[in-house]
């Protein structure tokens, strides 16, 4: 129990690292006013996704993508490197256990993933957000 916990932290670990080194690299270069804050719940079939990313994106054609980790159902995203106010795109992906475990670079056993959400969800999304002025609270309940 407690090494699965250990590769729970290791996996959310990495999406962090890969969610801020995205919005990094979304957001170098690119001068940004009214980001906006959001926060929320997600599921799927009724159940949190514990570890997974929200990606919002403008569909306006200006403004730069923008999200955040989606941790224990649910995410935060500051209005530092927030989605400017306007309809977005939205992209979930969760890093669904497949019940296996690898070994990584340092030799530890640690819990393999895979996207488990179909891809209406993320690479071909139907999911929409209106983003308005101030703190958002968007919640999305993925149907299976």
């Amino acid at each position: 129990m407690a090494l699965m916990r250990a590769d729970q932290a290791k996996v959310r670990r990495w999406y962090l690292r890969a969610v801020l080194l995205a919005v990094i690299l979304c957001g170098a270069g690119c001068s940004k006013d009214g980001g906006v804050a959001l926060e929320g719940k997600v599921s799927y079939g009724g159940e949190p996704i514990d570890v997974g990313t929200i990606t919002f994106i403008p569909t306006s054609g200006s403004g730069i993508k923008s999200g955040g980790l989606i941790e224990s159902g649910g995410y935060k995203v500051d209005s530092k490197v927030g989605p400017g106010p306007g309809a977005h795109r939205v992209e979930i992906r969760w890093a669904k256990p497949t019940g296996k475990k690898t070994k990584n670079e340092f030799g530890e056993e640690i819990q393999t993933r895979q996207e488990g959400l179909p891809e209406k969800y993320h690479a071909q999304s139907t999911l929409t957000a209106e983003v308005k002025p101030g703190k958002n609270v968007i919640d999305f309940a993925l149907e299976k």
